[in-house]
């Protein structure tokens, strides 16, 4: 019933005759709400978000491809549906920004005892032990050496909790499997002293087989060829209690698209307008490849392909992923934003599988990835939230990419 009322009310905001910046505002805001769960695998976000979706396409009067908005198909995800303890003596860390666990962790409780390790280290009489490794690389400078301590950080984690602390930003991300114990990346100012007592409770839950999906939905046209807009709902979730709300990647690129789907759905159009919300972008691009793999369009009749990511800024301008393969169609792009002055710089990138345009091009689909350039920074921690998010250039992106699609 909280969900149905959820949906009924989300659905009467987005009634309202908002502006393109207002309306997208206000599906950043939804989305990134308590009630999705960082749209992960805690608390069903994943779910709530594709209900979300689907329920938005059809309020919109978009057409299901097939006999629903919903693909599915199944993933292995490690979870972490309990809090995270880690206190270091009497103090307790806070989660999220004194520490995370590696996605890929396993799970421990109790009090250990540190014992800093390095690589040539001998394990014979410590398997077993009530210790915590600590590898300690904020000093390490060389990278083949960086490399053999991350080789040697997994191979640990067989045997026992692993904190590793390095120069790295604390950002999360999301894991298909796990380990026996787990890995705490520890922020760089705080040091561990030698048998210094450390108390965790670390618990894992891994997943597998879970149904998850991608939203699709389309607006004909006139002639039997596809313009389609993509972007990916899901995000990191929950790690314990600390919600990673995901503003930026990638409430941002959904709400575009879907602000894209209001103005497409109202107009008539001469091509079919498709509209592909993506899921387990973040395990590895799994949804955009179950997609390619298994179309409910022929990919053929895919003129063009644009998917957003990372849309929430633009002050320094936009970047192109894929463009040196399809100069043509990103000359028309530079063109457009030359003669409209809406951003000061298209930065032209190759090709790179980092967002779900990779499994298009892969398959002939001419695509291109756009994200935004300058403005706040935060990615994979609890900071990307939708009150820290400027929405700079947003309705500029999307007056370009309106401009783009009538010049087919």
């Amino acid at each position: 019933m909280k969900k149905q009322l959820f949906v009924f009310l989300a659905c009467l905001i987005y009634g309202t005759n908002f502006s393109q910046k207002e309306g997208l505002r206000n599906y950043v805001d939804t989305l990134t709400s308590n009630y999705f769960s960082g749209r992960g695998y805690v608390n069903n976000g994943h779910h709530k978000t594709a209900a979300f979706l689907s329920n938005e396409f059809k309020r919109l009067k978009l057409s299901p491809v097939s006999d629903s908005y919903f693909q599915e198909f199944h993933i292995n995800v490690n979870t972490f549906p309990s809090a995270c303890l880690l206190k270091i003596g009497e103090v307790s860390l806070i989660p999220g920004e004194d520490f995370v666990i590696d996605p890929s962790s396993g799970s421990s409780k109790g009090a250990f005892s540190v014992l800093p390790f390095v690589l040539g280290d001998s394990l014979n009489e410590l398997i077993d032990k009530n210790i915590v490794f600590f590898l300690d690389v904020t000093r390490v400078i060389d990278l083949d050496s960086i490399g053999m301590y991350k080789q040697l950080k997994y191979s640990l984690a067989y045997y026992g909790p692993v904190i590793w602390r390095s120069n790295e930003k604390l950002n999360w991300s999301i894991s298909d499997h796990s380990y026996k114990y787990p890995i705490i990346n520890l922020k760089p100012e705080i040091n561990l002293k030698p048998k210094e007592e450390l108390i965790m409770d670390i618990r894992n839950k891994m997943v597998s087989n879970l149904t998850t999906q991608n939203v699709i939905a389309k607006v004909s046209g006139r002639k039997n060829k596809i313009l389609a807009i993509t972007a990916h709902y899901d995000h990191l979730g929950m790690m314990g209690d600390i919600m990673y709300p995901g503003a930026n990647d990638n409430a941002s690129g959904i709400s575009l698209l879907l602000n894209l789907a209001k103005y497409y759905a109202r107009k008539k159009n001469k091509y079919t307008m498709l509209f592909i919300c993506f899921g387990a972008e973040e395990i590895g691009l799994l949804g955009s490849k179950y997609f390619t793999q298994y179309p409910n369009v022929k990919l053929k009749k895919i003129k063009f392909l644009v998917n957003l990511d990372l849309v929430g800024t633009g002050e320094d301008g936009i970047a192109i992923v894929n463009a040196l393969e399809q100069k043509k169609y990103v000359k028309r792009i530079t063109k457009i934003n030359s003669e409209n002055h809406d951003f000061k710089r298209v930065k032209v990138r190759g090709q790179a599988p980092n967002s779900d345009h990779y499994w298009f091009a892969k398959n002939d689909v001419p695509s291109i990835f756009i994200y935004t350039l300058g403005g706040v920074a935060h990615y994979h921690n609890p900071l990307d939230k939708s009150e820290t998010l400027p929405l700079t250039k947003t309705d500029k992106i999307q007056d370009l990419l309106i401009n783009f699609f009538d010049s087919f």
